[in-house]
């Protein structure tokens, strides 16, 4: 009889064990949250109960009247059995849970949770910044030392030449400087300039604010890959006017938008218009910026004082060779301009450069500019590029300071003689000139409803507000200027471009992906597609 009742015992609790661990063991594998395992805590729990019960049923009636009244005892003994077991193993749960946080890599980027998409976005992702491994140089023939993606390597082994053979566009004793910052700056100082591959390549922390470039933050990401770390993206819900608006990019990301990049995507969420912006337009600019920087650095472990950190605008997007060479070197100063292609409404128009009409000693300075030539492309250029150690040290964490370039107010000469007496480099220099861009800037590169939101999101000092005006935001006229290259104030200040000539007529990924983003490289007469919202150009949706 006892060796029943043991029976009994052991077998029910061995039951429970066994669904236990196949029911909510299973379940621990599969939720990636302590939210999705409480889902299930009940459901599980009340059906080991009730497979216990059985069982003890089954032996129950196997047994005669005067020992029921044991097995009835050993039936509540195995409920509570179940009970004790379930609550400690949803506490093993718990602990194992915690244990894998900030232990998953991906991309070179230590996250906090798992970042596959069955997830969802990590609101509050920290991420610590790893080494990048791979063998960016290596020697080709008997050549020791060569830039693998700069190198010619067939036409290196073929001369048998101690010495690297450039692709195109490549430049440098190890073929790893771009043309973009070669014919700008460095071909002419290249003899004074210690310049030498680093043995450990530098992260690169990407700062930007979003309003509702989305496309454009997606073309980033799968131009860019492996060149940048980790992003911070900083987006408000409410506009640079103060109107209030949804989280474009971050209701995007939540469905799984560019999901193979959420562990290296710091959203920084804004909840509040400060008062100061419905005065000063120009202070909510300086205050997105200087939000982001801070609460997002916040987030990043392991930052190294010569990381570096690139601010730009969401329609600013640099070129991967510009930063892969600013990653790889050691010996350029800081902070780094960026000359962009400087595009409006689409790639097929090219910012014109105005006329001259100051002294005829500023004219001729600006005909012996190193990229002036028989054309008259304009560039925009930004300063973008700084080493966290300038953001420490001398912009005090204020990563705003460093597209204001600093070098030139009064105000921080004191903490940049210090900067210096500590050995640091500080000489403003630009990387990208004509037909050799650092990076491209598409401004007003939407859909018409899309430059319809821009205009109604302007600050309040941007003057002229074109969005002020009624007649501006009717699309049939936002659709005319983009078509004839007009713009607001009925100038025409704009280049057709040739998009069949030009090397670098846009990012490699949008030309490579040209049937998706077709209303923003070819003419609208070309295309022969009317703009809509139905268009490849999304961003206002």
């Amino acid at each position: 009889m006892v060796e029943d009742f043991s029976f009994c015992v052991i077998g029910s609790v061995l039951s429970a064990f066994r669904f236990e661990h196949e029911t909510a063991g299973g379940c621990r594998s599969r939720c990636k949250s302590l939210v999705a395992l409480k889902k299930i805590k009940y459901s599980v729990l009340s059906k080991m109960i009730v497979r216990s019960l059985k069982n003890c049923l089954f032996h129950l009636k196997q047994q005669k009247r005067g020992t029921r009244r044991w097995i009835v005892s050993v039936a509540i003994l195995q409920v509570l059995t179940v009970l004790v077991f379930f609550h400690s193993s949803t506490s093993v749960s718990r602990n194992s849970l915690s244990r894998q946080k900030l232990s998953v890599y991906s991309g070179g980027i230590e996250t906090s949770t798992n970042p596959s998409p069955s997830v969802g976005f990590n609101e509050n992702l920290i991420v610590s910044l790893a080494e990048d491994e791979t063998l960016h140089f290596q020697p080709v023939g008997i050549a020791p030392f060569c830039y693998v993606e700069g190198t010619d390597v067939e036409a290196t082994l073929s001369t048998n030449s101690s010495k690297c053979v450039c692709r195109t566009n490549y430049f440098g004793h190890e073929c790893g400087i771009p043309a973009s910052a070669w014919h700008r700056t460095i071909s002419k100082k290249y003899h004074r300039w210690p310049l030498k591959p680093r043995k450990v390549p530098r992260r690169i922390i990407h700062g930007l604010n979003i309003n509702h470039e989305t496309d454009f933050f997606r073309v980033r990401l799968e131009e860019l890959k492996d060149a940048v770390d980790v992003y911070i993206v900083c987006e408000s819900n409410y506009t640079a006017h103060g109107d209030a608006k949804p989280l474009y990019l971050m209701e995007k990301l939540r469905s799984g938008f560019v999901e193979n990049f959420h562990s290296k995507i710091v959203h920084v969420s804004l909840h509040k218009f400060p008062p100061e912006g419905r005065k000063n337009g120009w202070y909510i600019d300086m205050y997105l910026r200087t939000y982001m920087g801070t609460h997002g650095l916040n987030r990043i472990r392991g930052v190294r004082s010569d990381d570096l950190f690139v601010l730009l605008d969401a329609d600013e997007i640099p070129t991967r060779e510009v930063l892969m060479f600013l990653k790889l070197y050691d010996g350029y100063p800081e902070p780094v301009r960026l000359a962009m292609r400087w595009s409006v409404f689409g790639f097929f128009w090219k910012r014109k450069k105005e006329k001259q009409t100051g002294f005829i000693l500023d004219w001729l300075r600006d005909a012996m500019k190193e990229d002036s030539e028989n054309d008259n492309e304009d560039l925009l250029q930004v300063t973008a590029v700084s080493t966290m150690n300038l953001v420490w040290k001398v912009c005090r964490n204020n990563t705003f300071l460093i597209r204001k370039d600093m070098t030139n107010y009064a105000d921080f000469q004191e903490r940049l003689s210090q900067y210096r007496i500590e050995g640091n480099r500080i000489t403003p220099w630009t990387a990208g000139t004509k037909h050799h861009y650092a990076g491209y800037h598409c401004s007003w590169c939407y859909s018409p409803e899309g430059i319809r939101t821009k205009l109604l999101s302007a600050h309040a000092d941007d003057k002229p507000r074109w969005g002020d005006f009624a007649e501006k935001l009717d699309i049939a006229y936002i659709s005319r200027l983009i078509r004839e290259g007009e713009w607001f104030d009925a100038t025409h200040p704009f280049l057709m471009a040739d998009w069949e000539k030009e090397d670098q007529y846009a990012p490699k990924f949008m030309l490579q992906h040209y049937r998706e983003f077709s209303q923003l490289l070819y003419p609208p007469d070309m295309t022969n597609v009317l703009y809509s919202s139905n268009s490849h150009n999304r961003d206002s949706q």
